[in-house]
């Protein structure tokens, strides 16, 4: 990074007209983060979480078709229509413009390659309108541009994502200078607002944020803030309302019952509890990756300390919950991405000709990770839906995965396929209950009391696969053996032993991964056929 176009921001200037100016014009960048961004969303052949597919495509697909698999939160009421309805409008769009199949699959990418593009271009204006330095601003925009993890996640289809975006658009009109903008200041607390709707957690971040202006203002504006705060937020929460009244039919509260289930109640050590320490030691180094170096040299020479104890309460706060997921302190990545531009900064000032080598390096490294985790790394999960979407002799699928191992109706889209997947419901009769903490962690899922025992499982909830003369009469099998039967490698020597006499037998095999955090995902993605009985 050149030094030449600004000054060091330890100068700060009193805030004038041109603290707003922005010397990268939109008609200019734009154009490119859109391209680049439409063109990384294009190209992500792999699968990272299930809630990419099964929280924002799955429903949206459902409401414009008829058709697809809500999970027990939309069931449940959680979550907020809001976010799927993004998706829903390229599914209609898709059906004006007649793409078909490849327009199911390809327009809702398009979409959030648009929302990751505008997000990037507002992390350039917040972090020019913190320092007041070009220099940093463009440094924090390639920093994300070229991020490894970035490039992996910010134009999948999570919630998470369009939280990123909506939380660095409020991030950038916020009035980091004691001279209040007003309008400004309305649309951040319009974004803002918006955020929490999409993620509730998100307000972690505003309550800092907003406590913080009131110690720096005086009564006046505090109060003129508290009544924008009040009228914006209660404008938001009400058409949310109204659009929840019209999704589930009525009226119902996504955000309480959020909150109730992921923070106040037990029932989210279901997912799984991660130690204290694991966004300090996993999620942030993640996030970062390469960039960890410069972001813990940043925090040295950085004088912003508001933005430290941000990042210090918000991650404080969500090392307390005991469900933990890198995603889910994405949304402080501006922040992060503008200590780290200044900590490249301050290296630049110090150290002029190793930064061009190091940033080469960092470039080069970070593009094979990308490569890997977006070409490589649990590519067999979407092969395999591609595979059965475009097999004319399917008629049914089943899958003996763990829940959720793959895309549902979003991808396949076909109604006139039957499907089953082993289930892995939470256990909300625990809700309320006293001894909630100590019965979650001997509940079992199906997917659960499958892997216990395959073997068992399949004697009592399928019917003798080799013969259907010897299906017990008047007994209801929880499945049917379907004509393609799916599941990973680490379960083939069961399948094999089970399967040996019936008319089922290998048709096709997906390599999927080196390794998994999950070794029942380990290994292929093998898919079984047989021949419909008559």
């Amino acid at each position: 990074m050149s030094t030449n176009s600004a000054s060091a921001p330890s100068q700060r200037r009193s805030p004038s007209p041109s603290v707003y100016t922005i010397h990268l014009p939109a008609g200019l960048v734009l154009p490119y983060l859109i391209l680049i961004r439409i063109i990384n969303a294009l190209t992500i052949n792999t699968f990272f979480q299930a809630d990419e597919y099964w929280q924002s495509l799955e429903p949206a697909h459902k409401l414009v078709y008829g058709y697809g698999y809500l999970t027990w939160e939309w069931r449940e009421g959680l979550r907020s229509i809001l976010h799927p309805l993004i998706f829903a409008s390229t599914y209609y769009l898709n059906e004006l413009i007649g793409l078909g199949d490849l327009g199911v699959v390809l327009l809702p990418k398009i979409a959030q390659g648009l929302i990751a593009a505008i997000g990037e271009w507002y992390l350039y204006q917040f972090v020019y309108r913190v320092t007041k330095n070009e220099v940093i601003s463009r440094g924090a925009l390639l920093l994300s541009v070229v991020s490894a993890f970035n490039w992996y996640c910010i134009t999948r289809t999570f919630s998470n994502s369009l939280e990123l975006t909506l939380t660095t658009m409020a991030l950038a009109y916020w009035p980091w200078e004691l001279n209040v903008p007003w309008n400004g200041l309305k649309k951040s607390l319009l974004c803002a607002a918006v955020s929490c709707i999409v993620r509730p957690t998100n307000g972690l971040i505003w309550v800092f944020v907003g406590v913080s202006f009131l110690f720096k203002h005086h009564w006046p504006q505090n109060l003129k803030f508290a009544w924008f705060s009040f009228v914006i937020g209660s404008v938001v929460v009400g058409a949310n309302a109204l659009l929840d009244r019209w999704y589930y039919g009525q009226w119902t509260m996504p955000i309480l019952k959020f909150m109730k289930f992921n923070v106040t109640s037990s029932l989210s050590k279901f997912y799984g509890v991660a130690p204290w320490h694991f966004h300090i030691t996993q999620s942030l180094p993640i996030i970062l990756m390469l960039y960890t170096p410069f972001f813990l040299y940043g925090c040295t020479k950085y004088s912003f300390h508001n933005m430290k104890s941000l990042l210090i309460f918000v991650i404080g706060s969500f090392s307390c919950i005991d469900h933990k997921e890198f995603r889910f302190i994405y949304p402080l990545q501006p922040i992060l991405l503008l200590v780290t531009a200044y900590g490249f900064y301050h290296w630049n000032l110090h150290h002029p000709h190793s930064l061009k080598y190091i940033s080469t390096g960092i470039i080069l490294i970070n593009t094979l990770i990308s490569l890997f985790f977006t070409q490589i790394h649990e590519k067999g999960v979407i092969d395999v839906i591609d595979y059965l979407r475009s097999d004319p002799d399917v008629q049914s699928i089943g899958f003996l995965t763990p829940c959720h191992s793959t895309p549902w109706q979003s991808y396949i889209h076909n109604p006139d396929i039957e499907t089953w997947f082993l289930t892995c419901e939470p256990p909300l009769h625990l809700l309320g209950q006293e001894n909630a903490t100590s019965l979650v962690e001997t509940y079992m899922d199906e997917s659960d009391i499958f892997y216990e025992d395959p073997k068992q499982f399949l004697f009592d909830n399928f019917p003798p696969p080799f013969n259907k003369n010897l299906r017990t009469p008047g007994k209801e099998y929880l499945h049917e053996w379907p004509t393609h039967l799916v599941f990973f490698e680490d379960l083939e020597p069961v399948m094999k032993e089970h399967l040996a006499d019936s008319p089922y037998q290998e048709c096709a095999r997906f390599w999927n991964s080196y390794f998994h955090w999950d070794s029942r995902r380990s290994g292929d993605v093998i898919v079984y056929c047989k021949w419909p009985w008559e």
